[in-house]
């Protein structure tokens, strides 16, 4: 008959690392920063639209229009990417790849995730486009922060917020640029509009969260 320390032993061994997932206090941490992020992200849409049309929605309106949306894409998009990231760096079988792939396939995740959340808040199927344009820019846009973060930062979220806002944003500006050119922007729509957006609104939802986290994490007890 098999000793307790040996039981705990084979558990150890063989419980699949997607069992452990983070605590409920981790997981609400998560989730409620990227919508803190999210709604952080509201001015800088709210500026952009200003700017960009001649004739601009007045502010209440645009609030109500976008602001439900974007705060609980972006609370799911940071809830499932966390988790993500935990589990693939505990698991043993993605322990040979580099951080950046983990940050990168980890907010595609997370991409894939508030597009379908939408989708079934809508009650409507997610479109092909919509999943591999968010997917493929959010795995870009996270794998070259993850790549700036853990190459010109001694600590992780990089401080002050400004250092970590501009590591945001040029990987904002790359993942975006990349993904509309894809898409076929070009000229003065992509260089003026989807890479400077793109670095404004990246940069700012991932500092939020990344900084707003780890001070959240600090008071969770696992």
């Amino acid at each position: 008959m098999a000793q307790p320390q040996e039981r705990n032993i084979a558990a150890a061994i063989f419980k699949p690392a997607f069992l452990s997932l983070p605590s409920l206090e981790r997981q609400l941490t998560y989730l409620s920063t990227g919508a803190l992020a999210g709604a952080c992200t509201l001015g800088v849409e709210l500026g952009w639209q200003r700017l960009a049309s001649s004739t601009p929605r007045a502010n209440m309106s645009f609030l109500q229009a976008n602001g439900p949306t974007t705060i609980g894409r972006a609370g799911v998009r940071f809830w499932v990417f966390d988790i993500t990231k935990s589990q693939m760096q505990a698991a043993r079988t993605f322990s040979h790849l580099p951080s950046w792939t983990i940050g990168g396939l980890s907010g595609a995740a997370g991409g894939l995730a508030e597009i379908c959340a939408e989708s079934l808040f809508h009650r409507r199927l997610p479109t092909l486009a919509a999943l591999a344009s968010q997917g493929s820019k959010l795995f870009l846009c996270f794998g070259t922060y993850t790549f700036l973060s853990t190459t010109f930062s001694d600590e992780l979220p990089p401080r002050p917020f400004w250092y970590c806002w501009t590591m945001g944003a040029t990987a904002g500006a790359i993942g975006s640029g990349i993904v509309a050119r894809v898409e076929g922007v070009t000229g003065r729509q992509l260089w003026r509009g989807a890479v400077p957006k793109g670095a404004l609104a990246i940069g700012t939802v991932i500092a939020v969260q990344v900084t707003s986290c780890a001070e959240g994490l600090k008071m969770t007890h696992d």
